[in-house]
């Protein structure tokens, strides 16, 4: 079998690509998609405070923006959860492990292997 070359591979690729997460507490499966650079850094942006990554705040940004069949900032969501925006609705709406199960999702369909090294990368 012959190896693709660099443009082809890029000519060809999907960059919408999508994944469904499990929601086991819920029984549903919450699709997610891909998000690029420029979000990530936009994101980080929004979690930091000073020079503190918020890590709760960042992997809710991440899940409100990537999430594709649930809008967290949905007016009955905020109103249900009593939350002030979809980061916010996506902290209260889903428990701990559930955030963590989406987050780590997203950024491995995003290219970032290690969620870990990511979160480590952007505070500094």
């Amino acid at each position: 079998m012959a190896k693709k070359d660099a443009l082809s591979a890029f000519l060809s690729a999907d960059i919408n690509v999508k994944q469904g997460v499990p929601i086991k507490r819920l029984g549903i499966d919450l699709t997610v998609k891909a998000i690029d650079g420029k979000t990530i850094a936009r994101l980080t942006e929004q979690a930091t405070h000073g020079k503190t990554l918020d890590e709760q705040k960042f992997g809710a940004l991440v899940i409100a923006t990537a999430c594709v069949d649930l809008n967290f900032g949905d007016a009955k969501m905020l109103e249900k959860y009593e939350a002030s925006d979809a980061g916010d609705c996506v902290q209260k709406a889903l428990l701990a492990g559930e955030i963590a199960k989406l987050t780590q999702a997203i950024m491995e369909i995003s290219g970032f292997d290690d969620i870990n090294a990511q979160i480590d990368n952007a505070k500094n």
